[in-house]
């Protein structure tokens, strides 16, 4: 059995007694800000009352109240929530539930503290919130960072039990070297069993690598979350590519489970021409144990994965790369007659800010990898042409595998748009495609003529198409083809399209309108729509529509009658019964955005919940309008009005009437944005 070195032991040790050190030092900056608070009090003559002095001590006892917390008065368990600590918080969170008393603020207001103030407010349930508090909770304290204000939840509780409590709210789990980590394998141990249960998605940060002081509590980790856990997806930024290489190797067709199928070994060998296929199919690793036991493989030798890898293959390096002897090293009671570690599945990956070295370690995997559901990459560099024919290729032997699960690619940067094409081809069952053309590309390539229309080809499954255009001019006929041959799009977000002088974005929308009838979700993002009226119409009279955007798309720029446009347009909007949002930001509205109070009259009034105005120029005058026209239509009482980055401080008494009127018939949010420190929405509406 393996051992750790005494270099190991006494980098565990030091590492157990920082961890220490941060843990009282957490309580007595608790402490202090209590005591200056006490202090305070006095100094102010303000003498604590007794209904205070109940609650801090009923706070301080919370289990011995245990669930009998349901048997209080509401009006006290109100003012009892305020003054509980983290654990306490999140054990009665259920109970109050019940008895329909919200915690959202407090939740909140910790995730608040935490992150520092927000500008906008977080559109999250109540449920969300606390999930999202506690788990960036749980990264301040386990790896040891600053709190930016108040700390009082983390008073009378104790450390190890409020990480437990913490672990089961961490969804996803951001890995990075960190002497941290030793607590892993020594006090924390249950810590990362809690954490083996609840994370689903893994982030990698950047630098992460092998070489570290932590390098092999990091694989450790990683083994225990991804194979002894339930982590399917895995995020990494500019990985290092042996590390990429540990993490994927023999998990692309090594599935068990219905939802990754695997060859059927008597069948032969793999593919021809794919070796690293044949390669890893050679281990045999066993079914999964049960959770009680310790888990050992028999050890097997790893493929080389790149050039790099070549150089650092020394047996120490592959000794710890294993991760059966991981196991054995940082489990006390792992030995050689315990059976065989899982081997779990990856079914989303993402690299982000990744060069030329990573393609070589993920190509020759991608055509096995039978469980990938999604595949995002994101390069530094642009994808030329070569990468994408490569890329395609794999994904071509991929999706002619029986078996295949890739539903979600996205790709950015390409060099052209029109290499979209031959990716759709060659993934046929691709449900969603993003991709980015990075415009640095395209500022020194002349435009290039129209090419000749090409055959008519095999109809798409696309059911969600992203595509983030270069602010240039660009050739738009590949993209017009794949709406053309994807007609059961429900998604549709186009970005950034500019077009030569003269011609307009009638094609666009006409396309849309013919080839994509069963559209939910229509967003439009930075493009000059300004005399495309007529085709909007008629795609808002041809369509069934859940959410539409048309932001920053310059829809007044040219119009000489605007509050004729914005009657049409509301009409044609109140025709869609099925639209329940709407975004009209970074449109110059400015003095016609009363117009949209019409949108709730008639005979059949919309039902929009989500209506976004942020970003229009909107000065108080105007706002009180609106609201004084919501308040004679009266809006549906779910509806949410963004108006954010409006210069609403131009006349504060104005703005707070507007508000004052708004705020009981919707859900209202703003900000204290000063339109003084920029100019560039006054110069647009000069």
């Amino acid at each position: 059995m393996l051992e750790l070195t005494q270099t190991d032991k006494a980098s565990i040790h030091a590492a157990v007694v920082m961890h220490q050190d941060y843990i009282e030092k957490i309580r007595r900056v608790a402490k202090k800000k209590a005591t200056r608070e006490c202090e305070h009090t006095s100094i102010t003559h303000k003498p604590i009352t007794l209904k205070q002095i109940c609650l801090n001590a009923t706070s301080k006892h919370m289990d011995v109240i245990g669930m009998h917390v349901l048997d209080l008065p509401t009006a006290l368990i109100k003012d009892l929530l305020p003054n509980l600590n983290i654990v306490d918080l999140d054990y009665v969170h259920p109970t109050v539930k019940l008895k329909g008393i919200s915690t959202s603020c407090l939740w909140s207001g910790i995730l608040q503290n935490i992150l520092g103030t927000s500008k906008k407010k977080l559109k999250l349930t109540e449920d969300e919130l606390r999930q999202k508090a506690m788990e960036r909770l749980f990264y301040f304290t386990f790896f040891g960072y600053r709190f930016r204000s108040d700390i009082k939840y983390l008073l009378n509780v104790n450390f190890n039990s409020m990480l437990l409590v913490m672990a089961k709210h961490v969804h996803r789990f951001c890995l990075h070297d960190s002497r941290y980590l030793y607590s892993f394998i020594s006090e924390q141990r249950p810590v990362l069993s809690v954490l083996e249960k609840n994370v689903r998605c893994i982030e990698v940060e950047r630098d992460t690598q092998l070489i570290s002081v932590a390098a092999r509590c990091v694989l450790y980790v990683l083994h225990r979350l991804i194979d002894h856990g339930a982590a399917g997806e895995v995020v990494m930024w500019n990985p290092d590519p042996t590390l990429l290489g540990w993490i994927l190797h023999g998990r692309q067709s090594q599935g068990t489970s219905q939802s990754c199928p695997v060859k059927n070994k008597a069948k032969g060998t793999p593919p021809a021409g794919n070796a690293h296929a044949a390669h890893s199919s050679t281990p045999k690793w066993k079914e999964p144990v049960d959770d009680d036991e310790e888990e050992h493989v028999i050890p097997c030798k790893r493929p080389r994965l790149t050039s790099l890898s070549l150089k650092k293959e020394s047996e120490e390096f592959r000794e710890y790369m294993a991760p059966e002897h991981l196991c054995q090293i940082f489990t006390p009671s792992a030995g050689p007659t315990r059976q065989v570690c899982p081997l779990g599945q990856i079914h989303s990956l993402e690299i982000k800010e990744f060069g030329d070295h990573i393609l070589p370690v993920l190509l020759p995997l991608l055509s096995t990898w039978l469980c990938l559901r999604s595949l995002i990459l994101s390069s530094r560099k642009v994808f030329q042409k070569r990468d994408v024919l490569m890329l395609a290729d794999s994904l071509k032997e991929l999706s002619e595998t029986s078996g295949s699960s890739l539903t979600e690619l996205s790709v950015g940067y390409l060099a052209d748009a029109s290499l979209v094409g031959g990716l759709l081809d060659a993934c046929h069952n691709l449900r969603s495609f993003s991709m980015e053309v990075h415009p640095m590309e395209m500022f020194h390539r002349p435009l290039q003529e129209q090419p000749p229309r090409q055959e008519a080809r095999a109809e798409l499954l696309l059911e969600k198409l992203n595509v983030k255009l270069p602010q240039v001019e660009t050739n738009l006929e590949s993209l017009y083809s794949v709406l053309e041959r994807s007609p059961n799009l429900t998604s549709v977000h186009i970005s950034g399209l500019r077009l030569s002088r003269g011609h307009t974005h009638d094609k666009l929308l006409q396309t849309i309108t013919q080839s994509n009838r069963c559209l939910k979700k229509l967003h439009l993002e930075d493009m000059n729509l300004a005399v495309c009226h007529c085709a909007i119409f008629h795609l808002l009279g041809n369509c069934l529509l859940e959410e539409l955007s048309f932001k920053d798309c310059r829809l007044l720029e040219k119009c000489s009658k605007k509050d004729a446009f914005m009657r049409e347009l509301v009409t044609s909007l109140k025709a869609i019964a099925s639209l329940q949002s709407l975004n009209l930001s970074h449109n110059r509205l400015a003095k016609n955005v009363p117009a949209l109070g019409e949108l709730f009259t008639g005979a059949l009034p919309s039902t929009l919940t989500e209506l976004d105005i942020s970003s229009n120029f909107i000065q108080p005058p105007e706002l009180l309008e609106l609201a004084r026209e919501f308040e004679t239509k009266r809006p549906p009482l779910h509806l949410t009005l963004d108006l954010m980055c409006n210069p609403l401080d131009r006349d504060p008494l104005v703005r707070d009437q507007a508000l004052d009127t708004l705020r009981p018939l919707c859900h209202v949010l703003t900000d204290q944005w000063n339109s003084r420190t920029t100019m560039a929405d006054h110069i647009s509406n000069m």
